[in-house]
């Protein structure tokens, strides 16, 4: 009978199983789509159930080089052809790297390889003059002016102790 009281709500109180597992299900979607939104929006997670879009710094790299203030980003792609490779802006200011490389086995199995980066790019990158370049050795560097915002990274000199740096700082005087 405890069943049936479960299941049915003999004892009228407000909820039955049906209605519990529908308000699980709802909270789980909830849930779901608000980790869809950070995941797509590279966002930073609030433990408290939001997301951190006020006053964060961009995800990017913003650097300085030749006195220029610009994107950069580099990508592993040599597993993939050139033409496999491809940069997209989404909407206005989502950049998405893909490249997709497909083999067929003298067996008949298809194996599927997939790379994808996308990146919401701050306001100040000049996404319409982004410059792609891939080297022979499979490095995918995408640049972009961004005069009005500031280096989010800068190069820390790396202080070599040991008798192999000696020798070769004294090779090259």
């Amino acid at each position: 009978m405890a069943l049936i009281e479960k299941f049915f709500d003999v004892n009228h109180t407000g909820l039955n199983f049906f209605d519990k597992m529908f308000t699980d299900v709802q909270r789980m979607e909830q849930e779901m789509e608000m980790m869809r939104r950070q995941m797509f929006q590279l966002l930073p997670h609030d433990p408290f159930g939001g997301t951190l879009d006020a006053e964060i710094e961009p995800r990017v790299p913003i650097v300085q080089e030749r006195g220029e203030t610009k994107l950069k980003l580099e990508f592993n792609v040599k597993d993939f052809r050139p033409e496999e490779v491809k940069v997209k802006i989404l909407g206005s200011n989502i950049l998405q790297v893909r490249a997709e490389h497909e083999t067929k086995s003298d067996a008949g199995d298809t194996t599927r390889r997939l790379f994808v980066r996308q990146y919401s790019l701050p306001k100040g990158v000049d996404v319409d003059n982004i410059r792609p370049s891939l080297t022979k050795d499979g490095v995918l560097t995408i640049e972009a002016h961004a005069p009005t915002l500031s280096p989010t990274e800068r190069l820390i000199p790396i202080e070599y102790k040991g008798d192999d740096h000696a020798a070769a700082t004294a090779a090259q005087s």
